[in-house]
């Protein structure tokens, strides 16, 4: 009753449609609505960070479609405890349920709802603010396989070496090969941290290749210390000229003829097949069901607008661009790309200097949204043409007339959807800042200055970002390298993976932001080598970010608390923290010989704490935020080695700084034509204290307040 009248209560006042607030009603009254309302159901959950909305739609229709009657099941994506009690409480007593959770929530919601089937579909980096590092959630998945029921059956994807880790430990498991398109959060291994090597990669023969299904599951992953490696799959995923098909371990194979477009969704529905022959349905009644499925919550639905008619794709992290790209209508085809940072898409969309947006180049791009400066900062280093129109309506005009893909972040794809519905909407205004060309015009240089030999093109290493590129700061190198081709010199960005040897000879380093394991892997690696000793010492720039700058240290915490041994290049020394990880948006006033460079701008998302030794130099003083260990300062400049917590990444927020790394190696350098980066600098430093503050508040709310009560086992 108490969630029904607040529920219809935000209803009347038109301030949504009443589920999530009403779901906190219920909790707020009664602490264990998951568990009282999920008894007597058959409950499948379904998770993973991207495709478990489509996943559960496709699912629930097969159920309904085997059983004639309705299932219960979060349709909208309301996926949080909130909304998963006023589904639940909203649903017919006994009848089954097919719910989709959110990563981070899983382990809590399987306890409360004791599942039939919990289906894990992949894990990679998705707001990051919020759930820190990727190997976090994998773990909270594996202590919530430990603790499922004996009955239970974990349908997991093999394909995933995070997922394959996961769900090792349940008693029951349905492994299915449904592949992996993007695979750099998994380049770790989960289980001893050594490297991870796939079937598409040099060097994976040398490491073993694993088991694979009766009729030789295609790829295959294996850690080249430990040997862990794919479980088989008795179910895959095979795709010929765009034609799926789910190829079973005895042998019988099914056409994955859905509507649906793309890949990823025949993946999808391959698992969610196999959920279904989990629970006792006919497979190919299943995939029947699911062929009926056109639209998911409003994606790939089409809409209309001022002559133009937008099909509406979701896409809000890398691993989800990866899959786009092949569902955009060719070039010289326009594209929205509508992009957000609330709480539901995460606060920092550093993401986007992962995704390789050179991909659109040819054509026209409106880059639209909260966070329209991010995006169009980004499109601008890629040299895409494009313009900024943050109003979403507004761009889908600017695109049109005729035929437009519209591609949004979560929060900015539902935004869409509600003004879309809205009658008459007032076009706003185009903003100001339009994009330069797409390659600006600058004075020639005959050839490079450089300090280190007067060489024609420099070389901006980009090291490890296999290991060390969670928090998109590989944009850095972007950065470095853009902005040297417009001023007329050479340069190219040499990319050093793992397994490869740091070469000695590049001006520029770039050093990036990694998880626990992987960071004490890349610094052994590092420390055997010395390559990066070398190149400092025949002055080398270097630019360590985050993770980076405490491998440049002399030590830092490893996943276990422990002190590893860092490179020693930089006067510091990182050591674990009691206090809550630091996370967001953080502002900078440089100091010292650094002063001119005013405020910098970032994200910061730190767990460890970094006291510089006597005598070391700062970058500055941290005006918000918390910084290296105490919210006095941030960061740390020995030589030619700087260090920094900010991502953003960095450079693209504050071009004044890659500025003055590439000038340490060049020389006095030509002004360039900002537009958009200076625009970017400006909002960033106005308004992300603001919204940290905001942030801070909402960890503070009802849910986050439920969740760590129920997690401590005291009721709220």
């Amino acid at each position: 009753m108490a969630g029904s009248a607040v529920g219809t209560l935000s209803r009347v006042t038109g301030r949504g449609a009443g589920s999530v607030v009403g779901g906190h009603a219920i909790l707020a009254v009664e602490p264990r609505a998951l568990e009282r309302f999920s008894a007597g159901r058959r409950v499948v959950l379904v998770s993973g960070t991207n495709g478990k909305t489509t996943t559960t739609k496709l699912l629930a229709s097969a159920m309904s479609s085997a059983t004639g009657a309705p299932v219960v099941t979060n349709a909208a994506g309301a996926n949080l405890p909130p909304g998963l009690a006023a589904v639940l409480a909203a649903g017919s007593p006994g009848a089954p349920a097919v719910l989709e959770v959110d990563e981070a929530w899983l382990g809590l919601v399987s306890k409360e709802v004791n599942p039939a089937v919990v289906v894990l579909l992949n894990l990679s980096r998705d707001q990051l603010d919020r759930n820190n590092e990727v190997r976090q959630v994998a773990a909270r998945w594996q202590r919530a396989c430990e603790t499922l029921p004996p009955a239970s059956v974990v349908v997991a994807n093999a394909d995933d070496p995070l997922v394959a880790w996961a769900a090792g430990p349940a008693r029951r498991a349905l492994w299915v090969g449904a592949g992996l398109s993007w695979t750099s959060d998994a380049g770790g291994c989960p289980r001893c941290g050594g490297q991870v090597r796939f079937a598409d990669q040099v060097g994976f023969a040398s490491a073993g290749r694993p088991a694979e299904g009766a009729m030789g599951a295609p790829g295959g992953w294996q850690c080249s210390s430990c040997g862990f490696g794919r479980p088989q799959p008795e179910l895959w995923l095979e795709v010929s000229e765009g034609a799926g098909r789910a190829v079973e371990a005895s042998r019988v194979v099914h056409e994955l003829a859905l509507r649906l477009p793309g890949r990823c969704n025949q993946a999808n529905a391959l698992i969610a097949m196999a959920a279904a022959q989990a629970l006792g349905y006919d497979a190919g009644e299943a995939l029947s069901a699911m062929a009926q499925v056109d639209e998911v919550a409003g994606r790939y639905a089409t809409v209309r607008a001022d002559g133009t008619t937008a099909r509406l794709v979701l896409a809000k992290n890398p691993a989800g661009w990866a899959e786009v790209f092949s569902m955009l209508a060719p070039p010289p085809g326009p594209v929205v790309v509508a992009i957000n940072a609330r709480t539901a898409d995460g606060h920092d969309p550093s993401w986007l200097w992962d995704v390789p947006f050179e991909r659109l180049r040819g054509r026209r791009v409106v880059a639209a949204g909260e966070r329209s400066l991010d995006l169009a900062t980004r499109l601008h280093y890629a040299e895409v043409d494009h313009v900024r129109e943050p109003g979403l309506l507004a761009a889908l005009t600017e695109a049109g007339p005729g035929r437009v893909d519209l591609v949004a972040n979560y929060t900015a794809f539902h935004g869409y959807l509600r003004v879309s519905r809205r009658a008459g909407v007032a076009r706003q205004a185009p903003a100001a800042h339009r994009a330069a060309p797409a390659q600006p015009e600058r004075p020639e240089r005959s050839h490079a200055t450089a300090s280190r030999g007067g060489l024609s093109t420099c070389t901006v290493a980009l090291v490890y970002p296999d290991l060390l590129g969670t928090y998109g700061d590989a944009g850095n190198a972007t950065v470095l390298a853009q902005r040297l081709r417009w001023r007329g010199y050479g340069a190219e960005v040499v990319t050093v993976a793992a397994g490869q040897a740091v070469p000695e000879s590049c001006e520029l380093y770039v050093v990036g932001g990694g998880e626990d394991l992987p960071q004490a892997l890349a610094a052994s690696k590092l420390l055997e080598s010395r390559a990066l000793h070398r190149a400092v010492a025949s002055g080398a720039v270097v630019l360590a970010v985050c993770a980076g700058l405490q491998i440049l240290g002399e030590s830092f915490p490893g996943a276990g608390g422990e002190p590893v041994p860092g490179l020693g290049l930089l006067p510091c020394v990182s050591r674990p923290s009691s206090r809550p990880r630091a996370v967001g948006e953080i502002l900078v006033q440089a100091a010292g010989r650094w002063a001119g460079l005013g405020l910098l701008s970032g994200f910061e998302n730190h767990g460890a704490l970094t006291q510089l030794s006597s005598g070391a130099e700062p970058v500055g003083t941290v005006c918000a935020g918390v910084g290296n260990e105490d919210g006095t300062y941030e960061g740390v400049v020995s030589g030619r080695v700087w260090g920094t917590y900010l991502h953003g990444p960095v450079l693209a927020r504050n071009p004044g700084l890659a500025d003055l790394l590439l000038s340490w190696v060049v020389g006095d350098l030509a002004p360039l034509e900002e537009g958009e980066a200076e625009a970017l600098h400006a909002e960033r430093t106005e308004h992300g204290p603001g919204e940290r503050r905001s942030a801070e508040r909402e960890e503070a709310s009802l849910e986050a307040r439920w969740w760590r009560r129920r997690q401590s086992g005291v009721a709220p």
